[in-house]
This record gives structure tokens, sequence and C-alpha cells, in this order.
């Protein structure tokens, strides 16, 4: 892959992570607040891995050209309320070429930018690399004056995991993210 086609690949997946954003607040504004129930195990769509969710989730499913030789970046957005305003969401973006083994954390490093960089009042609170059944993850918090976005991301060669929950700033409830982080396994 030349450099030119890796620059053109970033600059889709932070487009297509604007796109998904702006998807995610349309659906964040119809949730209407429910209690949550039990948990539910939820595998996505191609069997890589499987999470539980507060209710069943909703799927949105995107594809996109990132080349003019017709590769195209795939991904699935699994959305659910959480309760008031908050939602829970995994995002499993496919890639067409793998990251070179070694890679992941400069990869998830420029999702996180991504992240940060596309609200001006998006601030990083903090960020740390853990392992996850042997893959580096980037478990983080950003904060802007109204919302927060809590997550951990990672990257198995052409695959790009991402489960969050956004909410209303000062509602974040960690015991929630523990356990909806925590339930995420890869099945391959």
């Amino acid at each position: 892959m030349s450099i030119l086609e890796t620059k053109n690949m970033k600059k889709v997946g932070i487009w297509c992570f604007a796109i998904f954003l702006f998807v995610f607040h349309v659906f964040l504004r119809s949730a209407h607040a429910e209690e949550v129930r039990d948990w539910q195990q939820v595998e996505t769509r191609t069997g890589d891995c499987h999470i539980s969710f507060p209710s069943i989730p909703k799927m949105v499913q995107q594809s996109l050209n990132v080349s003019d030789k017709g590769h195209k970046l795939l991904y699935d957005v699994y959305l659910a309320p959480l309760t008031g305003k908050s939602l829970c969401l995994l995002l499993v973006a496919t890639y067409p070429f793998q990251l070179k083994q070694g890679h992941e954390i400069a990869g998830l490093e420029g999702l996180l930018r991504g992240i940060v960089g596309n609200n001006p009042g998006n601030k990083l609170i903090f960020a740390n690399v853990i392992e996850v059944q042997g893959h580096p993850v980037v478990d983080f918090l950003v904060q802007s004056s109204t919302s927060y976005f809590r997550g951990r991301a990672l990257m198995v060669g052409n695959k790009l995991y991402l489960m969050a929950i956004e909410g209303k700033e000062g509602e974040l409830d960690e015991e929630a993210f523990s356990k909806f982080s925590e339930s995420f396994a890869l099945t391959h």
C-alpha cells in the first residue's frame, strides 16, 4: 500500500467516524429513556466478537470507497440506549488492508486524535494502553462541556473495534461502562 493510499484511508476513516457520530446523535435524540433490564449478549453480524448491551441494539451498516481501485471501508455500528440520554455503541470497521503488526497503537492513537479533534470543545481526560485477549487496547475518556465519550478501542488485523458509552456530561456510569466493555470478547 502506498503512502498516498495510507493517508487517504486515514482521512476516510476520520470522515467515516464523523458520519457515524452524526448517525449516533440522531439515534440518541430518538431514543427514549428506558430502565436497564437484563443485559443481552449480542454477536456481531460477521461473528468476529460478542458484547452485552442493556437492550437489543439497532445496527447501521455502511461502506465507503477509499480508493479509485475499488477498495472499501466497511463498518457496522450497534447502538442501544443505556438510560436517560446515554447510549452504548460498538463500532466494527473493516479496512481493505491489514495494519502491519506492531502498528496497532499508532492506528488507535490516530482514532483517538480524530475523536478529540471532532469537536473543538473536546478534551482528552485520560488514555491508557491495556491488554485484552492479548491485544493492545486504548482505554480513554473524552469530555466536552456538555457530554462525555468513554471508550475502548483495539485493532486486530484489518478490523477496528470501538466500544463506548456517550452521554450527558456529569452522568458517566463507570460501573455500566465496565460491565459493557468487559463483556466484549473476540470469537476468532
